[in-house]
């Protein structure tokens, strides 16, 4: 009895103070709408969101663009093909390692070119080409690998086509992409 006694006596001071806070509020909203003076740091509140916007603007510029993360996926796709030619399968790995981290950073910027979602297509290219490329590296399969590499460009040029970059047309390379890096597997 004493427990419901406290129970109702906390409902009614909840009560209380949800009519209290109310009209407090709607006292609020009318000299806010009236034009009246905003509340005490209100000010001080909104230069703190400029500057936070500000910032972020300041930040957004200073990422990488879908142009960076593209010149870098190429480069990993370039020394991906001699870490395998060289049967370097842990660089392979490596370096297919880091190609998909480079596209599900470039997927974070949600691009569109040409009414093409660059997002979705490189979520599509990571779940089938990518992943037949770590399927061949795994296998130690030069000719699984070729075969994949290829319709992974093949997926690239596709893109680059219906975005309306066609003029990037990605092939196989015919020199390293750097010059003082070893492909050839360290001697255990």
């Amino acid at each position: 009895m004493k427990a419901l006694r406290y129970l109702w006596g906390g409902v009614a001071l909840c009560l209380i103070l949800i009519i209290v806070l109310f009209f407090r509020l709607a006292n609020l909203d009318s000299r806010i709408t009236n034009g009246g003076e905003p509340p005490a740091g209100a000010a001080a509140l909104q230069d703190s969101i400029n500057r936070m916007r500000t910032d972020l603007a300041r930040t957004k510029d200073s990422m990488p663009g879908l142009g960076e993360y593209m010149t870098t996926i190429q480069l990993h796709v370039g020394k991906l093909w001699f870490s395998v030619k060289a049967a370097n399968w842990e660089l392979a790995q490596y370096e297919l390692d880091e190609l998909k981290e480079t596209m599900e950073a470039a997927k974070g910027l949600n691009a569109e070119k040409n009414k093409v979602k660059i997002s979705n297509v490189l979520d599509s290219v990571l779940q089938t080409q990518v992943a037949a490329l770590d399927q061949s590296i795994k296998q130690k399969s030069q000719s699984e690998f070729q075969k994949s590499y290829d319709e992974t460009l093949s997926a690239c040029n596709g893109c680059h086509t219906e975005a309306g970059y066609r003029f990037i047309h990605i092939i196989r390379p015919s020199a390293p992409p750097v010059t003082n890096q070893k492909w050839d597997p360290a001697p255990k």
